[in-house]
C-alpha cells in the first residue's frame, strides 16, 4: 500500500505543478484560399490583423509550394518573418492598403505590390548579386530614403509615385538611383517635385520610361540636359506640371531614341504649343493625350486635343473715321448763289438800320446765358453751307 500511496502523491504534485504554470497561447492561425488570377494560382488571405507583438502565428495554405500570396481587407504593421518562413517558394506578394510601416524584401521575392500604405522603411535581406526582385510597386507611401533599393540590381520596374517626402526641399535627384542598371521603368509622378537634377550624370543605361507628371515643374527649373545621360529613354511623361515651354530641339538631339512625350495639362501659349508639336512631329516623336478635355477653363483654348493659353490681341483694331462727302456741282452753285444773296441782304439790312430806331434780332440766332451772341454754338450738318454763311452774316450785322 505504501508504494501506491507514493505514486498517488507524485501524480498529485505533478498535476499541481502543471496547473500552476502559465498557460501557453498557441497564437492565431490564418489560412489562405486559392484563386486563379492572370493565369496564376494566388493564395488570398482575408481579414488578417497582425501586430508586431503578436506571437505564435500560424500561416496555412491548402497546397504546398505556394508562389503567389495576396492580402485583402487586412491590417499588418509589418511583413511577418513567420509568413516569409512559411512560404519559402514565394515569388510575388500583394499587400495593398494594409497599414504597413515597413517591408522586408527576401532574396527570392520577384514582385512586391504594396501601394497605399504608410511605409517609411525598406529592409533588403541579402546582397546585390543574390536579390531577385524585378518589379517593386510602392505608390502612395511615406518613403524618403531609398538608398537600400540600389541593392536590387535586377530590378526592372520601380514605382514611387505619390511619395511626397521623396524629394529634398522640392528637388528630385536622379542620382539616388545610381547602380540600378537594369531599371527600365521609373515612375515618379506626384512626388511634390519643383526641380529635377542629375548632378552626377547618372546614366541608368536601360531606362526606357520616366514619369515626372503631376508635379510642380516650371520651365525655369527644368533643364532638359538632365535627361541627356538616359540614352535609351523612349517615353517621357511631363504632363500636368506648370511648364510654359520645353526645349524640344535640344531634347530630341540629346535623346535620339525618344518616341513619346506627354505634355497635356501644362501652361503653354497656343502659338508656343503649336511650334513644339510641329518640331516633335518632324522629329518623329509623338505627343499623345490621355484625357481629352471637351471644354477648357476660362482663358484657355483647345488646340490639338490639349488646352492652351489663348493668345490675346495686343489692342482693339483701328477704325478710320469716314471722310465728309465732297459737295456736288449743284451744291457748289447753291453756295455761290447764297453768298451773293447774303451780301445783298446784308447791304439792305445795313441801310434799314440807319432809318429805323429799333432792330429785332432774328429768332434763329439764340443768346447765350452771359448775354453774348451764341451763333458759334450752333451745330449744322455737313451740307448746310448756305445756312452757315447766312448765320455768320446776320451775326456780323448784329455786332455792328
Amino acid at each position: 500500500m505504501v508504494p501506491q500511496t507514493r505514486c498517488q502523491l507524485i501524480v498529485f504534485l505533478a498535476c499541481t505543478v502543471l496547473l500552476s504554470l502559465p498557460s501557453i497561447d498557441a497564437g492565431p492561425t490564418f489560412e489562405c484560399e486559392l484563386q486563379k488570377r492572370d493565369d496564376e494560382n494566388v493564395c488570398v488571405f482575408r481579414n488578417v490583423v497582425y501586430t508586431k507583438n503578436l506571437t505564435g502565428v500560424t500561416w496555412k495554405a491548402p497546397a504546398s509550394k505556394i508562389q503567389h500570396v495576396a492580402f485583402e481587407e487586412s491590417k499588418l504593421q509589418t511583413l511577418p518573418k513567420s509568413l516569409l518562413d512559411a512560404f519559402p517558394d514565394l515569388r510575388s506578394l500583394d499587400v495593398p492598403s494594409a497599414n504597413l510601416s515597413s517591408v522586408i524584401i527576401p532574396a527570392n521575392l520577384e514582385r512586391l505590390y504594396a501601394s497605399n500604405n504608410m511605409i517609411k522603411q525598406i529592409v533588403v535581406t541579402d546582397t546585390r548579386d543574390r536579390m531577385k526582385m524585378l518589379e517593386l510597386i510602392l505608390d502612395s507611401n511615406h518613403l524618403h530614403d531609398v538608398s537600400n533599393l540600389t541593392r536590387l540590381a535586377k530590378l526592372e520596374i520601380l514605382s514611387l509615385s505619390g511619395n511626397k517626402e521623396l524629394t529634398d526641399d522640392g528637388t528630385l535627384e536622379l542620382g539616388q538611383f545610381k547602380g540600378m542598371d537594369a531599371l527600365r521603368h521609373l515612375l515618379l509622378s506626384d512626388v511634390d517635385a519643383y526641380y529635377v537634377e542629375n548632378e552626377k550624370d547618372v546614366s541608368l543605361p536601360e531606362l526606357e520610361l520616366l514619369d515626372l507628371s503631376n508635379n510642380h515643374l516650371l520651365t525655369s527649373s527644368l533643364r532638359v540636359k538632365v535627361f541627356a545621360p538616359l540614352k535609351k529613354l523612349q517615353i517621357l511623361r511631363l504632363g500636368h506640371n506648370q511648364l510654359n515651354n520645353v526645349d524640344v530641339l535640344r531634347l530630341t538631339e540629346n535623346n535620339p531614341q525618344l518616341k513619346q512625350i506627354f505634355l497635356e495639362g501644362n501652361h503653354f501659349k497656343c502659338d508656343e504649343q503649336r511650334l513644339i508639336l510641329d518640331h516633335l512631329n518632324k522629329s518623329g516623336v509623338e505627343a499623345p493625350v490621355n484625357n481629352r478635355q471637351p471644354r477648357c477653363m476660362l482663358g484657355f483654348d483647345q488646340q490639338d486635343d490639349m488646352c492652351c493659353i489663348a493668345t490675346m490681341p495686343v489692342g482693339p483694331p483701328k477704325t478710320e473715321m469716314p471722310k465728309p462727302p465732297k459737295p456736288s456741282n449743284e451744291e457748289s452753285d447753291q453756295m455761290t448763289h447764297g453768298m451773293s444773296h447774303s451780301s445783298s441782304d446784308t447791304a439792305t439790312g445795313h441801310g434799314n438800320e440807319r432809318t429805323t430806331s429799333t432792330v429785332t434780332p432774328p429768332a434763329t440766332v439764340p443768346k447765350s446765358n452771359d448775354g453774348k451772341n451764341g451763333a458759334a454754338m450752333v451745330t449744322l450738318g455737313n451740307n448746310s453751307w448756305f445756312g452757315v454763311l447766312l448765320v455768320a452774316a446776320v451775326a456780323k450785322l448784329i455786332l455792328f
